[in-house]
């Protein structure tokens, strides 16, 4: 609870410096498709939907360069395909997140190529069978992210990304095996974001 604090304050410092210095911020949304990528022979991942949600702020750093974190609520949902009714509801996991990506952008007349590290705090999780299971899942994750866009001077923007993990989304002592074979997050993400405040660079 105090890494997400302290990320929290951070992520304040930066947009009220983005206000400060009249860049922008704003907010955006996003649908994923959500996978797992490792060798696990309990668990063959199926792609499934995922969303998320939240603020983000652009804060230049050069003529063409930004800093720009995001604070979003993410929703995962990890599938499995294989096994009977009641493995697939124990091997499936329903996990909500905050993500806190802090990425850099290359701007170029309104496209912006985008790439940074991404921290995630696990908040729940819940199988197909609506039990509590949190404790499976590592309570911090660290991904990578990259992607593109286009964004107007300021108003709307749109943009794909690539999400991918560094660190294992379940703990090795993860319950039915789940913890075996390094599971790591893969999802694409297409996002829509609407800014406040920018400078028309």
């Amino acid at each position: 609870m105090k890494k997400i604090i302290t990320t929290l304050a951070l992520l304040a410092c930066a947009a009220g410096a983005a206000q400060a210095q009249s860049n922008s911020i704003g907010i955006t949304a996003g649908y994923g498709r959500t996978s797992l990528t490792g060798k696990n022979s309990n668990y063959n991942a199926k792609t499934h939907s995922a969303y998320q949600a939240g603020l983000m702020a652009d804060v230049y750093v050069g003529e063409v360069v930004s800093f720009h974190p995001e604070l979003l609520y993410t929703l995962q949902y990890y599938d499995a395909t294989e096994g009977s009714s009641s493995s697939l509801a124990a091997l499936s996991r329903d996990v909500s997140y905050i993500n806190v990506p802090l990425l850099a952008r290359y701007h170029a007349d309104g496209l912006f190529f985008e790439a940074g590290p991404e921290v995630n705090f696990a908040l729940a999780a819940k199988n197909e069978a609506g039990n509590d299971v949190k404790s499976d899942v590592s309570p911090v994750a660290l991904d990578y992210v990259v992607g593109l866009g286009y964004q107007l001077s300021s108003g709307p923007s749109i943009g794909i990304r690539y999400d991918g993990g560094f660190t294992n989304t379940y703990k090795d002592t993860a319950a039915n095996g789940l913890g075996n074979g390094k599971l790591k997050n893969s999802t694409f993400w297409l996002n829509l974001g609407y800014s406040f405040g920018g400078t028309g660079r």
